[in-house]
């Protein structure tokens, strides 16, 4: 296993022999998901998609002039999401055109920025595509199922979503992370149910999956000292807190992006940017990095 941390300066490979790798240094790297066959997707320089290959080889695949703040693949499609809360689509090697109806979507003149400046602020798609979601903060979590044609508000916009997440193997499972709590969707991310249950720390940023369980963090706030991760099945149910190894609580907030799992292991950056790992599951917590400045997110591989 590796863990895969994207930051303000470059790309970090935490590899499980213990090697500490480093690439596009000089470069801000930001939102990395998976594309398709086995490559990952990056925002590089707010203004630009770039291709991780197997190989390990970073490629340009799309630009816009658009500061960007979300990609995910659909595909051979890229869905980029904007820094003016806008969703930009193109095939690789092209520029990113602006998907028009995502601007008219029911409900957007209620949208507003808190603490930032309205913009998407995570993208996700169900598995085998059949929808596509978009987090705006703050202005909740529109949805398309037909391709971004066109779009329905779904949960509400006060929810204060941080970051939404698709199942990997399940269409019907989605999940959030919101500053009132653990959001799970059992239909596609058509109607959500939230609880902060079982929460000590309720204020959610960032969400992950694990077979068949959701891992969310909790804080106090957007300035807290602390945070925690929490653990429950997707398909509803209790909220614990997951220990395995960890202090009571870790430093700042998780941060939207920061906290990822391959199905086996779970990797998380904290608010003093110390990456952790576990050993299987949720279990056999280490901290195997300490002080990475800059952090956008993290992935396992």
């Amino acid at each position: 296993m590796s863990v895969l941390v994207t930051t303000v300066d470059g790309y970090h490979i935490f590899a499980s022999s213990g090697k500490h790798l480093t690439a596009l240094e000089g470069h801000r790297v930001e939102c990395f998901v998976p594309g398709s066959d086995g490559t990952w997707l990056a925002v590089v320089d707010r203004h630009a998609i770039w291709s991780h290959g197997r190989d390990g080889t970073w490629t340009p695949i799309a630009e816009s002039t658009h500061g960007l703040t979300g990609v995910v693949g659909v595909g051979d499609v890229v869905y980029a999401g904007t820094a003016n809360a806008r969703v930009l689509c193109g095939a690789s090697s092209a520029t990113l055109e602006p998907v028009e109806s995502f601007d008219t979507v029911a409900g957007r003149d209620a949208w507003h920025a808190v603490g930032m400046p309205l913009q998407v602020r995570s993208m996700t798609a169900t598995a085998h595509d059949h929808e596509l979601l978009v987090n705006v903060h703050v202005g909740g979590i529109p949805r398309s199922a037909d391709g971004g044609i066109t779009w329905q508000p779904t949960i509400d916009v006060d929810a204060d979503v941080h970051q939404v997440l698709a199942h990997p193997t399940r269409p019907e499972i989605v999940v959030a992370a919101a500053s009132v709590g653990l959001c799970r969707s059992r239909d596609g991310g058509a109607t959500w149910h939230t609880t902060d249950d079982g929460m000590e720390l309720s204020y959610a940023r960032a969400v992950t999956i694990i077979d068949d369980d959701v891992l969310v963090t909790g804080s106090e706030g957007p300035g807290s000292a602390r945070a925690a991760v929490y653990r429950a099945s997707v398909d509803g149910g209790p909220v614990t807190k997951v220990m395995g190894g960890l202090p009571d609580f870790v430093a700042g907030n998780i941060d939207t992006g920061c906290i990822a799992s391959d199905g086996a292991r779970v990797a998380f950056v904290d608010g003093n940017g110390d990456v952790w790992q576990s050993s299987e599951g949720c279990d056999g917590f280490e901290r195997i990095a300490d002080g990475l400045a800059g952090v956008t997110g993290v992935a396992v591989a």
